[in-house]
C-alpha cells in the first residue's frame, strides 16, 4: 500500500446546503462536487477538483444520534478539524465578527503557534491554527 495523503474528513450534517454555504463563506472554500440527491452530499474545498487541494465531504445525517456539541473535549474519537491560517489575529477577528461560538480562549498550539477552538453552526468542533515560521 502506498498512501500519499489524507484525502478528506467527512461531516454528517443536519442541513448539508446550509453547512456548505457557511464553510464556503467563512473559509473561502468552494463547491467541488455534489451528487445532486435530495438531500445532497457535497465535497467542498480549496482546490478546483477532487484531485487538488484540501477538501471536506458534507453528507446528510440520516440516522439518530447525539448532537456534535454534546461530546466532551477529550472523549475518544476525532474531536476537531483544524484550518491553518497565515494571520491568526485577523482570522480570529473575522470569526468573532460573524459570531462563531468559541469554546476556548486563544492559546499556544502544540508544536508552536497560536490556536483557538470554536463550533460551526451545527456544533462541530473546529480550530484555527497559525504555525510558527
Amino acid at each position: 500500500m502506498n498512501v500519499i495523503a489524507i484525502d478528506h474528513p467527512s461531516i454528517a450534517c443536519f442541513d448539508v446546503k446550509a453547512q456548505a454555504e457557511w464553510y464556503c463563506q467563512t473559509f473561502g472554500m468552494k463547491l467541488i462536487a455534489t451528487n445532486d440527491a435530495n438531500p445532497p452530499a457535497m465535497v467542498i474545498g480549496f482546490g478546483d477538483s477532487v484531485r487538488r487541494g484540501a477538501m471536506i465531504e458534507l453528507m446528510p445525517a440520516t440516522e439518530p444520534g447525539p448532537r456534535p456539541e454534546s461530546f466532551t473535549r477529550f472523549q475518544p474519537g476525532i474531536r476537531h478539524l483544524a484550518f491553518r491560517v497565515d494571520d491568526f489575529d485577523t482570522a480570529y477577528a473575522s470569526l468573532k465578527q460573524i459570531g462563531v461560538r468559541f469554546i476556548t480562549e486563544p492559546g499556544e498550539a502544540l508544536g508552536g503557534g497560536k490556536t483557538i477552538l470554536f463550533r460551526d453552526p451545527e456544533g462541530n468542533e473546529l480550530q484555527i491554527v497559525q504555525r510558527k515560521k
